[in-house]
């Protein structure tokens, strides 16, 4: 069964919805992905963020749980303090290096680690950082379009024009991430892209239970044709009505005004 969270926030002229499910899908015992919605309640920033553990022993719950814990409380102490590129980096460095000390302390959970995406923003600014193969999409009224780049040994192939995108999709080792929170400090530095959210654009965030089975264009639809709580039911259903191999979470922002 799915965890549903919804905030809203609304500062004047400018106002976005913001939901999130988490489901176990149809094939795993454990949920180890974890997502968090922070409105701005005076803060001066909202954030979404997504993370999709890995590890045995349900050691990628922990992980994910580390990992939404850190970066939500760094921020919250540090927004004041410094810019928004350094604020998200040392949010996700000090979070791979909690996880990775967590694991050296906890034998049971050598090993783990989880991928991350997230999104701040300050009113339309908003910043995206992601370490992993969870992703951000905009969708807006032409398509749903990543706007993150998976950080994957295949992907990495491909950016090198070894492999095309079609040979990517049935590689053996598409799963196989190049970069996540933990298994040392150096592995979980973010990519960090910045831009504006219009009026009417959404920005989901997902974990591969969802990306690997529903397509794009599916994903557009299901948005564009939904509120941001009823999207994410569907995002989820539509991942399960896929054979839901994966834990699966969605969280989607939609610029209302």
């Amino acid at each position: 069964m799915y965890k549903l969270f919804r905030r809203s926030h609304c500062p004047g002229n400018f106002e976005v919805h913001m939901a999130g499910a988490c489901d176990t899908g149809m094939a795993r015992e454990h949920n180890e992905d974890a997502i968090a919605l922070v409105d701005d309640d005076g803060r001066g920033y909202y954030l979404a963020i997504v993370c999709d553990g890995m590890g045995g022993h349900n050691a990628g719950e922990v992980a994910s749980a580390i990992a939404v814990d850190t970066v939500t409380s760094y921020i919250d102490a540090n927004f004041r303090k410094l810019g928004p590129r350094e604020l998200l980096y040392h949010a996700f460095v000090l979070a791979s290096t909690r996880i990775t000390q967590h694991s050296a302390e906890n034998p049971d959970t050598e090993g783990m680690g989880c991928t991350a995406v997230m999104v701040m923003g300050v009113r339309e600014k908003m910043w995206v950082a992601h370490s992993g193969d969870s992703r951000a999409y905009l969708v807006d009224k032409r398509a749903a379009t990543p706007i993150t780049l998976d950080h994957t040994m295949v992907q990495e192939l491909v950016t090198k024009g070894v492999i095309t995108k079609e040979q990517a999709a049935v590689h053996p080792y598409r799963g196989r991430i190049s970069r996540c929170l933990g298994h040392g400090k150096s592995k979980g530095v973010p990519d960090i892209n910045a831009g504006l959210i219009a009026v009417g654009d959404n920005i989901l965030l997902c974990s591969d239970g969802l990306s690997d089975v529903v397509l794009a264009e599916d994903i557009h639809q299901i948005i564009t044709q939904n509120s941001a709580e009823n999207a994410v039911r569907e995002l989820v259903a539509a991942a399960n009505d896929q054979g839901g191999p994966d834990n699966i979470s969605a969280v989607l922002i939609r610029r209302r005004l």
